[in-house]
């Protein structure tokens, strides 16, 4: 049973499931259980590591729009392996106990002080407690990119992709979980407001504008580049950055730059110098470091030639890429292809 004493991480207080679904209750049916939480996130295979340990299985569901939030506790010892995830992003929270988390090439030990965030299209491997209740946030993947999109102001080649540990003591974890504690509290309150699509759209926003400005991802230096243009920057400074975005990989200069977006280089150069405190060639460098570094952690077959691929993203030097790679990111291009690999975590971008 779920006990109303367990507490809710990060010193919030468990939610209360009269308004949610309940779905499975006490489920010791090992082909149910499969199947009801398959059909809750994705199909997969589940494994008892203690035979002689019949589940105890809990789910309960709530939609908010095209989010849904999970209460999920199996109260036996299994290992979950439901490959790649499709279309959505998992945040998952430990109530009570842990597991061990693996997503592509990283690996984690979930507990009440450190959350997980799941992206798609990486193998996941779960190794969860017995003890272990979590609740689970899903989000949608396509929602995620479209408000990525927006807040750029651009639409981004590939998918966000997360981080996937989540201290919930930290700047980060706090923030989101003050949002989930709104987003929980606001439901339990007025369970009404999860019949209009406005306060749901509004509630989508939020979760979802948190854990992108908030927690590491994949685009976050692009974050931080389009918070650094001031809404009264010309617009040519904004049309000079998306084609340096989409055209990163391809030779440019300032005179080419200029051309494509309309003006002359040096209004260019002096736009630059003074919406970004540098100039655009510098802007391109700064871009062209973190196109590397998304392949070293990428773990990117490309990466296995760190020369060759200094030379894709425009670093003939190779002595003087490493040298403006260390700078910005506190080590070396091997070091971070090696904890890439590993599965480790290391210094922040």
């Amino acid at each position: 049973m779920l006990s109303p004493s367990v507490p809710f991480a990060s010193s919030l207080e468990r939610p209360n499931l009269d308004s949610w679904h309940r779905e499975l209750n006490g489920a010791q049916d090992f082909d149910q259980v499969t199947e009801v939480v398959g059909r809750a996130f994705k199909p997969h295979a589940m494994t008892l590591r203690d035979p002689h340990r019949a589940l105890n299985t809990h789910l309960y569901s709530k939609k908010v729009g095209q989010i849904s939030l999970h209460l999920l506790e199996y109260g036996a010892e299994v290992k979950v392996e439901p490959d790649c995830f499709d279309g959505f992003v998992l945040v998952e929270i430990p109530l009570r106990g842990g597991g061990r988390y693996r997503c592509g090439r990283e690996s984690l030990d979930g507990d009440t002080n450190h959350a997980v965030v799941m992206s798609p299209g990486k193998p996941v491997h779960l190794d969860l407690a017995p003890s272990l209740s979590q609740l689970i946030v899903k989000l949608d993947q396509q929602l995620v990119d479209r408000t990525c999109a927006a807040h750029l102001g651009y639409q981004t080649r590939d998918p966000v992709s997360f981080d996937l540990g989540l201290d919930l003591n930290g700047r980060a974890g706090r923030a989101w979980m003050s949002t989930l504690r709104h987003v929980i509290e606001g439901s339990e309150t007025f369970p009404e407001l999860l019949d209009n699509a406005i306060y749901c759209a509004h509630i989508e926003q939020m979760l979802i504008d948190a854990l992108l400005y908030a927690h590491p991802h994949s685009l976050s230096h692009r974050f931080a580049l389009t918070r650094a243009l001031p809404s009264v920057a010309p617009a040519y400074v904004r049309r000079a950055v998306d084609y340096l975005e989409s055209h990163a990989a391809e030779p440019i200069t300032i005179e080419t730059l200029a051309e494509a977006v309309g003006v002359s280089a040096r209004a260019l150069f002096n736009a630059f110098r003074s919406t970004f405190d540098q100039t655009p060639m510098g802007y391109l460098r700064e871009l062209r470091l973190h196109r590397v570094r998304e392949a070293l952690l990428a773990g990117a077959p490309q990466a296995d030639n760190l020369t060759q691929l200094a030379m894709q993203w425009g670093f003939f030097h190779y002595g003087r890429f490493a040298q403006y790679y260390g700078e910005r990111f506190g080590e070396r291009p091997q070091d971070t292809l090696r904890r890439a690999r590993a599965g480790a975590r290391g210094p922040a971008q």
